[in-house]
């Protein structure tokens, strides 16, 4: 099977490996800084691909999310090459993606919207963000986290930490995520208490939940960002407080690429044989 493979970091470029070692043909485009023999524009590398595969994200500031090309793409004209029918895999696609897709006729499959993938992905995400508390100058063991969200990458993320040694308290809205999280060995809240006092923050909830207040409440607590955008750290707030948000996105492609390249060309796959 041919394969486009346009733009994407460390993720992206064991993907190419990993699907040619399988036999497949793969064309790189908008990797040139990683992988040789890129094709000189999407249109090339698109012509005759029966699959065509984006990043996650798929995009960044409306363009493809590229940090290996010395070029911004613009994501619709991307697909300009591929013949109707032709399937496209990405992650978090915006509407402008999906609106291409659409127009030309190309069956798109949003991995982060896949329940297997999705797993896969918060399990590595957890991980890359154990690493990356890691790098602080204090140990885990007995160390006080605050987790906002206990969904898949909340809940795997406090099991590791827990198991570490550490102490976790879960902030959660519903009261059955409360619950779980108490089961699992947890603290749990469903505000941030009065007088707070943590080593770590680690936001995992896609909405602004700690506006001026709350990260005043904070103290000198480092504050991990994991949520895609709106975030729930409120950024304005945070740089007129003078505060530092750790923004940790793609986390499996910093800590863990070649994992995170088996878990989408597995998913692939699986989409292939559906």
């Amino acid at each position: 099977m041919r394969f486009a493979l346009l733009g994407g970091d460390g993720r992206s470029v064991r993907l190419a490996g990993l699907l040619a070692a399988d036999g497949h043909s793969v064309v790189p485009f908008a990797l040139e800084r990683a992988l040789p023999d890129c094709a000189p524009s999407a249109a090339d590398a698109a012509a005759g691909a029966e699959g065509i595969v984006l990043p996650l994200p798929s995009e960044k500031n409306g363009a493809l999310f590229a940090p290996f090309s010395a070029d911004s793409h613009p994501v619709p004209p991307l697909l300009a090459g591929a013949a109707p029918g032709t399937r496209v895999f990405a992650g978090g696609a915006g509407e402008d993606l999906r609106s291409a897709c659409r127009r030309g006729g190309l069956p798109l499959t949003d991995l982060l919207r896949r329940e297997d993938f999705a797993l896969k992905n918060a399990e590595l995400t957890a991980e890359g963000a154990v690493a990356r508390l890691m790098e602080g100058e204090g140990a885990l063991r007995h160390a006080r986290v605050l987790i906002a969200g206990y969904g898949r990458i909340g809940q795997r993320l406090a099991a590791k930490l827990t198991a570490l040694g550490a102490d976790v308290t879960v902030l959660a809205r519903r009261p059955e995520a409360r619950t779980a999280a108490e089961l699992a060995g947890c603290r749990a809240v469903k505000r941030l208490p009065a007088g707070a006092d943590f080593d770590a923050v680690v936001n995992t909830v896609p909405a602004v939940i700690f506006g001026a207040p709350e990260l005043a409440a904070l103290g000198g607590a480092r504050a991990l960002e994991l949520a895609s955008a709106p975030y729930g750290f409120d950024r304005a707030a945070a740089e007129a407080l003078g505060r530092r948000i750790e923004l940790c996105a793609g986390l499996p492609g910093q800590y863990a690429p070649m994992a995170a390249a088996a878990a989408i060309r597995d998913t692939i796959y699986s989409v292939l044989e559906d």
